[in-house]
């Protein structure tokens, strides 16, 4: 199988790797065959396996190369696609610093019924291109974000800020630049957009829009006043 392949020679010319019924397979990209496959434009495709739990093994770059430092993991990924998978619990495993998905430009997620997050903060601030977000069937997702250990920021005071002032207040925003569909569907436990982190999403390009049997989601579709789409979820605050 492609995902197992050790050789990169052979590798050169792989454009789209397909995983199918593979009942063992429980992590199909560790970490040294993402390096070996970073300078190709790729297009991944698994479905049916019944025992992966994770997709992308990230680990940490080798120490004294500095050629992986500058590249990082995933930065050639251009479509995704992920279905039928039912112990699947993370798409991407380890720390996501060292990742970009800067040419990732569809995203497909159906029937991933353990799944309860998809991106961090760093990886949804990484998403220039991305085109098609497709998502449904998942059962546990509630989060399409979520903040994780090592990712949290901190928030500089202003000058002249009031002592008072809580920084729940501030308000971040990731705006996906090129985003055209987002579709939703049968997505019983998701709540909000983000959890913890940002509260405000910015769909410039935004043409189709579809949210059906998602009956917990408190993030709020509107129009800004230059025509973009925008996503906003309720502040809870105990």
């Amino acid at each position: 199988m492609a995902a197992h392949e050790q050789q990169n020679g052979s590798l050169q010319r792989l454009e789209y790797v397909r995983v199918n019924e593979c009942g063992d397979v429980r992590a199909p990209f560790p970490a040294k065959l993402l390096r070996a496959l970073n300078n190709l434009r790729l297009q991944v495709s698994i479905s049916t396996c019944k025992s992966l739990e994770e997709v992308f093994e990230l680990g940490e770059p080798d120490e004294g190369s500095s050629e992986e430092k500058v590249l990082p993991l995933l930065s050639s990924l251009t479509e995704l696609r992920l279905s039928c998978l039912p112990e699947l619990k993370c798409i991407w495993k380890g720390p996501p610093r060292h990742v970009s998905l800067h040419s990732l430009n569809l995203l497909f997620l159906t029937s991933l019924d353990k799944l309860t997050f998809i991106f961090t903060p760093s990886l949804a601030r990484s998403l220039p291109k991305l085109k098609r977000l497709y998502i449904s069937k998942c059962g546990q997702l509630k989060h399409i974000i979520r903040e994780e250990d090592g990712e949290r920021e901190i928030i500089p005071e202003s000058p002249g800020q009031d002592d008072q002032a809580s920084p729940i207040n501030v308000e971040k925003e990731i705006v996906l630049p090129n985003l055209k569909e987002l579709s939703l569907e049968q997505l019983s436990s998701i709540v909000c957009f983000s959890f913890g982190w940002c509260d405000y999403f910015l769909f410039p390009r935004l043409e189709k829009l579809k949210v059906h049997q998602c009956p917990k989601l408190t993030t709020k579709f509107a129009t800004t006043p230059d025509g973009s789409m925008s996503a906003q979820s309720e502040v809870l605050l105990i």
